[in-house]
């Protein structure tokens, strides 16, 4: 089928069953890359993907006729959305572009709903030197000189490895037909200028500009992963090892170099629900780590620092809260689950060892006999902790686990008649705890909720139309 091959495309990644979705313009780079991919796998597992954003008029409709009739002389699949880009980014207060990418890539999505389905997008080598001279305009970090990524989640790039003029010469040596969207001549768009005013230059200097610079991005990609990893192992050491997870030790992070610092707090941020972090929002967490205080961040979270710990979390008014709860998972407020189960003890099994690793969130079995509630703290509640033998304010008793203030109204506690039986991050009340010799035993567990179910990662693509 083709008469001039794409030396450097790559379907890396695809598996060998499941619907591909091609993102399809009707433009140079789409229209290579359905053609090309036509002879790779079979035309039945092909879906064409056109998004017509009601933007260009006729232009617009002339390129959903090209794309349908396209699919028609190929026997290709095709589905069409219509939206009407410009009135949704009103409605929405975004501008065109953000509003165009979620549209195409939620529409993406739901055509890719398969464990193995995957959506291919046509962008090339040179769309990647755009993007990372875009984001060093823009003052990035290295991250923004990554560029833009072969592939992630359900969407690979196969031409990334493919300059423009090697795809025009496919589609002209193929004899294939496609359209070309005048507003890509346009100054009014940064993109624009770089391609027609820059890129120019820089291929003048070295005709392998896009390889060179995707051999770059690809070097940094490396050290970025590295970075992450290790980023990622410093807030496991510096998370407080009761499993509730309140807050990381600041001494922890505070002792790590400046970079994987910087990371760390990023992506406990991130963990945290903030979205559109920019860099003046990591360097304000740094203040408060260093100096203490606190303060909010984008997407409703708030991040504290005192005695020690540094916590994050979505600022939540508090709300009082009393459930019956029985075996199993008990949905709590605050996007909670608390996990209640009956465990059989060995009896050849160690009683210390037990102790130590064990009980401090178990309850002895056989006298919870009565319903339990699961509450929230209340005025002049107090609280024997197994083993400390001493009756304390319950306010005393998160002072000593430094559970940070704003968060202790969230703390679950179990009352069995009346009594606070087991106190999240304290654990079992005295007279409660497992007794040695005991049979079975009440563990208790808190969770936070999971993400909806088919999260998707293909919201973004690097800024890309």
């Amino acid at each position: 089928m083709e008469k001039e091959p794409l030396a450097n495309a790559s379907l890396i990644g695809l598996p060998d069953s499941g619907r591909v979705v091609i993102g399809f313009s009707g433009g140079a780079d789409s229209t290579a890359l359905a053609h090309w991919t036509m002879a790779q796998i079979g035309r039945e597992r092909i879906l064409l993907a056109h998004v017509n954003h009601c933007l260009r008029g006729e232009e617009s409709e002339r390129d959903q006729g090209f794309a349908e009739n396209f699919a028609r002389r190929h026997g290709l699949a095709i589905q069409v959305c219509r939206k009407d880009v410009g009135a949704l980014a009103r409605k929405r207060r975004q501008g065109l572009e953000e509003c165009g990418r979620q549209v195409r890539y939620g529409f993406f999505a739901r055509l890719a709903p398969g464990e193995k389905d995957r959506v291919l997008t046509a962008h090339n080598g040179d769309d990647n030197v755009e993007t990372m001279l875009l984001n060093l305009c823009r003052g990035t970090g290295p991250d923004g000189l990554c560029g833009i990524p072969r592939s992630r989640g359900k969407i690979l790039r196969p031409l990334l490895g493919v300059t423009r003029e090697e795809i025009e010469k496919y589609c002209q040596a193929n004899g294939l037909d496609y359209v070309t969207d005048s507003t890509n001549f346009s100054g009014d768009y940064a993109r624009n200028r770089l391609r027609l005013q820059v890129i120019p230059v820089l291929r003048s200097l070295n005709p392998r500009v896009a390889q060179l610079a995707g051999q770059a991005a690809a070097l940094l990609r490396q050290d970025r992963d590295y970075l992450r990893e290790e980023a990622l192992a410093l807030l496991e050491r510096a998370r407080r090892p009761a499993p509730e997870g309140w807050g990381l030790e600041a001494e922890t992070l505070l002792a790590a170099p400046e970079p994987l610092q910087s990371r760390a707090l990023k992506l406990y941020l991130e963990q945290a629900g903030c979205s559109g972090l920019e860099r003046r929002h990591v360097e304000a967490a740094g203040k408060v780590l260093a100096e203490g205080g606190g303060g909010d961040w984008p997407g409703g979270v708030e991040l504290r620092c005192a005695q020690g710990l540094l916590w994050a979390g979505q600022k939540r008014p508090r709300q009082a809260f009393a459930l019956p709860v029985v075996l199993g998972e008990n949905p709590l407020p605050g996007g909670k689950i608390l996990i209640l189960q009956k465990k059989i003890l060995p009896e050849i099994e160690n009683h210390e060892k037990i102790q130590n690793l064990l009980f401090k969130n178990s309850l002895d079995y056989a006298i919870m006999t009565r319903t339990l509630v699961a509450r929230n703290r209340r005025p002049g509640d107090r609280f024997s902790q197994a083993g400390r033998g001493v009756s304390k304010p319950l306010k005393q008793v998160f002072q000593e686990l430094r559970i940070p203030a704003p968060l202790r109204g969230q703390a679950v506690l179990l009352e069995c008649e009346g009594k606070i039986v087991w106190c999240q991050g304290a654990g079992a009340a005295q007279g409660f705890q497992p007794r040695k010799g005991g049979a079975a035993v009440l563990t208790v567990e808190i969770r936070s909720q999971a993400p909806p179910a088919g999260a998707s990662r293909l919201g973004r693509d690097e800024g890309l139309e």
